[in-house]
């Protein structure tokens, strides 16, 4: 774990160029709010992934968001706590129901936002791993990072996370936790590609009926969405039969902007009662039903698959025009 003092981070921060400042500003400010609502889905027994976005994750909340975090460079008496004592570091929360903000210090988001002490507990522990990456980050910008000196081939066709793509575009080093995840999505490509080279061709003349066709398509996706554990799910007609209230409600998420499949299924699961049972990795059941869906809208030519998070998330995009 690296960390860096207050003066070392500020003299780092000071070396960087305008759009390395404010990626790293808006890391942290984003990583802290992304992080406060996770310990808040999780005390409702809700584990997202990490490429959900702040904005898609609140949508399932309805208590205290975390609404900014202000870094002032200095103690700063124009951003006190509510205790009147001058901050540095100020947190302004919201509570979505009652739209009550509150502004204060980390020492009395206890005693300012109600929340139990083993929440307020991993509400901390959260921040302070976004501190730990931040000075990650800075050390490695310090240090001369270079992606080359860990990974000197990245194929041309592989599709970037979006997060690993968004710090190599901003000139920002990755994360260790990015660069290991990059390592095996480059490992899974090359073996799908290898996959594909072995595989004996099809016999061009021989008809394949739409039976069939229908069967590889399910039996493709029951592989791409079962997990360790998880029974597999039932065929996409009796799916799109048994819950069809629940998932045309689908397209009203889409509209709104929402990509992530598993919050979509959190969605359903809060607004549309859609069962909550849940796999052991906290992954919903409705979940291979919502993406079975969403990839029928995608043979339809509506939405586009933007992004696979290995086995546990996938975002589309409406195509525009189609929608």
């Amino acid at each position: 774990m690296i960390t860096l003092d207050v003066s070392e981070r500020d003299e780092v921060l000071k070396g960087l160029s305008t759009q390395q400042k404010e990626f790293i500003d808006l890391y942290v400010k984003r990583g802290k709010r992304t992080s406060f609502a996770n310990v808040l889905a999780r005390d409702k027994g809700i584990v997202l992934p990490h490429s959900a976005t702040i904005e898609e994750i609140e949508m399932i909340l309805d208590e205290w968001v975390l609404e900014d975090y202000i870094d002032n460079g200095f103690v700063n008496p124009e951003t006190p706590c509510e205790c009147g004592k001058p901050l540095r570091y100020q947190y302004i929360v919201k509570h979505l129901t009652t739209n009550q903000i509150r502004r204060f210090g980390i020492t009395h988001f206890e005693e300012h936002t109600g929340l139990p002490a083993d929440i307020i507990a991993s509400v901390k522990k959260g921040f302070n791993q976004i501190d730990y990456e931040r000075d990650e980050l800075l050390s490695k910008i310090r240090d001369g990072w270079s992606l080359i000196d860990y990974i000197s081939n990245i194929p041309e066709d592989l599709q970037l996370a979006k997060d690993i793509k968004s710090h190599l575009d901003a000139g920002i080093p990755l994360l260790d936790r990015q660069l290991n995840r990059l390592k095996r999505d480059i490992d899974s490509h090359l073996e799908r590609k290898e996959e594909k080279v072995i595989l004996t061709p099809p016999n061009p003349t021989r008809h394949v009926s739409q039976v069939e066709k229908n069967t590889i398509r399910e039996q493709a996706t029951f592989d791409l969405f079962k997990d360790f554990n998880e029974e597999s799910p039932p065929s996409t007609k009796r799916i799109q039969r048994s819950n069809y209230n629940n998932l045309s409600a689908i397209n009203q998420y889409l509209d709104e902007g929402v990509t992530s499949a598993r919050i979509i299924s959190e969605l359903l699961i809060k607004h549309h009662g859609a069962s909550n049972k849940r796999y052991i990795t906290g992954k919903p059941r409705i979940y291979v039903e919502v993406c079975q869906y969403l990839e029928g809208l995608v043979d339809d030519g509506k939405l586009s698959l933007e992004e696979v998070v290995e086995k546990v998330d996938r975002s589309y995009k409406i195509v525009k025009g189609e929608w």
